[in-house]
């Protein structure tokens, strides 16, 4: 089974969004208000406590502010008191699958399809849900369903679903490109999350030539290109490709000499030289 994350270099630029987002003044308003919201929601439940849509609104308040054990209860006690929107089924299964309740999540899901199965937003909720109780089978239906049907798709999005194939059968690059390709073709072909998507699965599936195209595609497509030469020089090494190895660290070498000194003299390219010395090191013991 792969792992359904992406892989560690565009990780590094997701988690320091994330990192910054979490630290804005803005991120943390955005839960003080919430906070305050719900304080005022639960006056309005005291005074009427009978009133399904406030439990309905409260819940979706706490899905918000990510407190999902108390959602589903506001949405349990407002589905008690007579409210059957789909909307709610759907924020159920959400806020279950927030909380790892796969089975409950997928239950909550089901009851959506019957009323609505051409809602994308509800098929690929249903296919995550399937893919963490490893019903891939399923999973790919509802995804594929989604992915052929959603107007704002996104790379996440691609990503997940090529990887569906790669859970039914590990050895299915052939396929798991072909996704990314659709992609690249509908969003772009500078999308940088699925460019480096193709990358790993050339790597993974031994498409030498292909993946030396694809880091060449990296090297043309960036200002800064000594990261990218290191690494097609590391992978032709890694390849058996010695004289390939040595023409790339060369032209990582010259790429950090053409730097501004200013980013020369940076942690991150002290330490990418480090790493070209220790390659280096290795051709010269190669001859």
């Amino acid at each position: 089974m792969p792992n359904f994350l992406f892989m560690e270099k565009l990780n590094f630029f997701r988690n320091f969004l994330c990192a910054i987002c979490l630290m804005s003044a803005s991120c943390l308003y955005a839960h003080g208000s919430l906070s305050k919201r719900i304080k005022e929601k639960t006056i309005e439940i005291g005074k009427h406590p009978k009133n399904a849509i406030l439990y309905f609104e409260r819940g979706f308040l706490y899905q918000q502010h990510e407190e999902f054990n108390k959602a589903i209860k506001d949405y349990l006690k407002s589905e008690k008191l007579g409210n059957s929107s789909n909307l709610l089924n759907y924020r159920k299964a959400q806020s279950y699958f927030k909380k790892n309740k796969f089975k409950q999540a997928l239950e909550a899901s089901k009851v959506y399809l019957k009323k609505d199965s051409v809602d994308v937003k509800i098929n690929k909720l249903h296919a995550q849900i399937l893919i963490q109780l490893k019903d891939y089978q399923e999973a790919l239906k509802y995804y594929g369903y989604f992915i052929n049907n959603t107007i704002d798709i996104n790379p996440d999005d691609v990503i997940e679903y090529s990887q569906i194939y790669l859970a039914l059968n590990s050895n299915d690059y052939p396929k798991a490109l072909e996704v990314i390709q659709s992609g690249l073709n509908k969003l772009g072909k500078n999308t940088f999350a699925l460019q480096l998507q193709k990358l790993e699965y050339l790597e993974a599936s031994l498409k030498i030539e292909e993946a030396i195209e694809q880091y060449n595609y990296f090297i043309l497509s960036t200002d800064r290109r000594e990261f990218w030469y290191y690494n097609k020089a590391k992978y032709l090494f890694d390849n058996k490709r010695v004289e390939g190895s040595k023409i790339a660290l060369q032209q990582a070498k010259t790429a950090i000499v053409l730097l501004n000194e200013k980013f020369r003299n940076t942690l991150a390219i002290k330490k990418l030289q480090n790493e070209i010395n220790t390659l280096e090191n290795k051709l010269s013991n190669e001859n």
